[in-house]
Order: structure tokens, then sequence, then C-alpha cells
């Protein structure tokens, strides 16, 4: 039978979507106590088992291949151990139900979530500045256009009234607003984990009042939210990181696509609710956002038309 035959026909795929299904819902599972008896290849203990339990060496030591090779230079970069490959093939494939496996204990089977989280930052920054591998496409010009110079031009023109202690006086209202977006834009380009990583936070606390008695965990930590949702960033990390890479608008629409998938698995809430829920959480904290820099922009505008 071949195997497009699965894709054609409507029975044969529905058997594999099925199966396909099934398998996204079973935990990973370790492999079996061996009975057989080894000899330590380097502490010379006679055991009984997959490791040594006097040094942890593992019992299926052997001669060294490419693909050892391959995980010890991988291991010296931090992402050769502890199933880093195992952990990307699950958050593209099963995000919530790796999560939710994850928080219930199954955590030596997965690359630690922050670790993996600076990781693929790092590897989204490198990315970002010239590695594609997208044939025919040019490196963006880094000279300035001829509306940014006009825009920057024209920024101390750009001057509002204010009236403080009946005086009106004169405050640069656009210029400030534009100075905290470079701010911001200059946090986020030199230092992207921390930027990544405050925005994950910001989100989470509404997100988290909405998905803390989810159907799958009804007892959630704010801890153990946190945690999920670092994994989900990965999720949309990977897929951005290979949409990038290979040019494809597919994968990075996927990534947002992946977001929601990671969320609705991990929670176990209909596709209807936990769209409102993730539509709310937007709204207010794009809205507190909106607080504190206009309150930070109100501050430097008395503080401009205060008298000395």
């Amino acid at each position: 039978m071949k195997k497009s035959a699965y894709i054609t026909d409507k029975e044969r795929r529905a058997v594999w979507l099925r199966a396909f299904r099934i398998w996204q819902r079973r935990p990973h599972e370790v492999a079996p106590l061996s009975d057989v008896t080894h000899e330590c290849s380097s502490c010379k203990t006679v055991f009984k088992g997959n490791y040594c339990p006097r040094c942890g060496q593992s019992a299926g030591v052997g001669r060294f291949s490419f693909r050892k090779a391959l995980l010890l230079f991988l291991d010296v970069w931090g992402v050769g151990n502890r199933g880093m490959f195992r952990s990307i093939r699950d958050l593209m494939l099963r995000p919530g139900y790796m999560i939710r496996d994850y928080l219930r204990g199954m955590q030596s089977a997965y690359f630690p979530p922050f670790k993996m989280f600076f990781l693929l930052t790092a590897l989204a920054l490198v990315v970002d500045h010239g590695v594609s591998f997208k044939v025919g496409e040019t490196s963006p010009s880094t000279e300035p256009s001829t509306e940014a110079v006009a825009g920057e031009s024209q920024g101390d023109d750009s001057v509002r009234t204010l009236n403080v202690n009946g005086k009106t006086v004169d405050v640069p209202f656009y210029a400030y607003g534009v100075k905290v977006a470079q701010m911001m834009n200059a946090l986020r380009q030199k230092n992207p984990a921390v930027f990544a990583l405050f925005s994950l936070l910001l989100f989470s606390v509404p997100l988290y009042f909405f998905l803390r008695s989810s159907p799958s965990i009804p007892d959630l930590r704010y801890s153990e939210f946190v945690v999920a949702l670092v994994y989900t960033s990965n999720t949309f990390s990977i897929y951005s990181i290979a949409g990038n890479l290979l040019g494809s608008v597919l994968l990075k629409m996927m990534a947002v696509l992946m977001v929601f998938v990671a969320l609705k698995q991990f929670s176990g809430y209909s596709k209807r609710r936990l769209l409102g829920y993730m539509a709310l959480t937007v709204l207010i904290s794009l809205a507190v956002m909106a607080s504190v820099i206009g309150i930070a922009l109100y501050v430097l505008y008395l503080k401009v038309g205060s008298p000395d």
C-alpha cells in the first residue's frame, strides 16, 4: 500500500489522523529496565540496568559513531543533552500535551524550558541578522529612507502646549512619544531575551486569571503557568526561525497558530472559549501598557512645564 493513499483516500486519512491524535496524547515512554548484567567500562562495577549505580555511566557505551560525535559536539553548546531533539519534535507536533507531561513530573525527558528559551532567542537573533536558506533574497538596505530622514528633521517642530499652574508652556508631546518608542525598540534589539521574557510575564497575568481553573489542570499554579508559557513561546520560536531560514510565510503563520494549539491542548478549553480568553488578555495587556506609558509621558510633561 502506497503512503500517498493516506492523503488521497478519505477513510485511510481518517485512520491516520486518529492514530496521530492518539500518539499526541500518549506521554513519552521511558526505555524499559535492562535485565542484562553489564560491567561498567569506566569504574568496572558489575550491575543490572541501564546506568551504572556507582558513576552513572550508560550501559550502552560503545564505539564512537558519527551520531555520537554529533551529540557530543551539540552537548558543548548545551543542546545535546536532556532530550533537546525530542523537545523540539514534541513542541512542533504535540506542544500542549508535552507541557502537561512536563508539569506532571516527566522533566528528565525534556530540555529545560528557560534554557531552551534563551538558546532559541539567541538563534533567532543570528537568523534575523542574515542567516537564510532562501535562494535569491537580497539583504535589506542599511541606508535610511527619505521619509525617516524627513521625519527626524521635523521632530523638533512637533510641540504641544500644556496648561500648568495657569501658565501655557510648550511641551514636545510628539517628541517624547517618539523617544519612548525608540527606547523600547532599543531595549528589544539589545536585549531580545529580556524583552521577550518581560512581554511574556505581562501577558501571563491576565491569561492565568482565565486559565487557572482549566479542565485539564484545575489547580494550576501561576509558577507552573509561567513555565507553560515559556514552552509555548519556544514553540512559536521554532516555527518562526524555520520560517525565516526557509523564507516561508506559511511557517511564520503556523508559528502564530501553534500558540493557540499549544494553549488549547494544555488547557482543554473549547476553541471558541479560548479565543475569547486570548482576545481579552491582549486587550487588558495593551490597556495596561498604554496606561503605564501615558502616566510616564504625563510625568515628563509636568517636569518640563514646572518652574525651576
